[in-house]
């Protein structure tokens, strides 16, 4: 299809953390840049402050436990048949998150994006350690550090490239203590691309 895929700014995406950047990610071409493709995936995209159920850009197709053949790991999709995957404050939920982004990369084309927000340790929780305060459903706790390493835990080197990686505190209140709800932005966005591996190998 290739089709020039359009990104309204009076389009309201489900998920209170999605709706914050949302017209912001518009006007910097973030996701002109990263959700482009035809065939885009928001997985783990229902959840609070989504009654409606939408998805982060118009033309995803939202993808959580009760999308069929989803076992909330492995995606009911084939290999290489997907252009970008998209987790807002989901992995954070996840026991088993380096099996889970083995098959985002797996349904990824050569050239294809995972896109993925997570709280931030320090803006979101404030705090060292679990569990947390605000979502006991929480599994993990992420710095931009913490995170990228998941990934490179998870996938192969040379089968992917870093292209983002970023703290998004924009809006954030700073004088708000540990002890009460943070005001803002209190992400980490991270993005990388499924390259063709090359034909060798890291030496040892």
């Amino acid at each position: 299809m290739n089709e020039k895929k359009s990104f309204p700014l009076d389009y309201d995406p489900g998920g209170a953390e999605v709706r914050k950047t949302y017209k912001q990610r518009v006007n910097s071409g973030f996701f002109e840049r990263y959700y482009s493709g035809d065939v885009v995936l928001d997985v783990g995209f229902k959840g609070a402050g989504n009654p409606e159920n939408k998805t982060i850009v118009p033309h995803a197709t939202g993808v959580d436990t009760d999308f069929p053949g989803y076992d909330g790991t492995k995606l009911p999709f084939e290999d290489g048949s997907v252009d970008t995957v998209s987790s807002s404050h989901c992995i954070e939920h996840i026991w088993f998150a380096h099996s889970a982004i083995r098959d985002w990369y797996r349904v990824l084309k050569i050239g294809g994006f995972i896109v993925c927000f997570a709280p931030h340790q320090y803006l979101y929780e404030k705090r060292l350690y679990l569990p947390s305060v605000y979502n006991p459903d929480h599994k993990s706790f992420f710095t931009p550090a913490k995170l990228l390493r998941l990934f490179e835990e998870a996938l192969e080197p040379n089968s992917y490239r870093l292209r983002h990686l970023c703290d998004n505190d924009l809006w954030f209140d700073y004088s708000i203590d540990p002890h009460r709800h943070s005001f803002g932005c209190y992400e980490i966005e991270l993005v990388i691309e499924k390259i063709k591996k090359p034909e060798w190998e890291l030496a040892s």
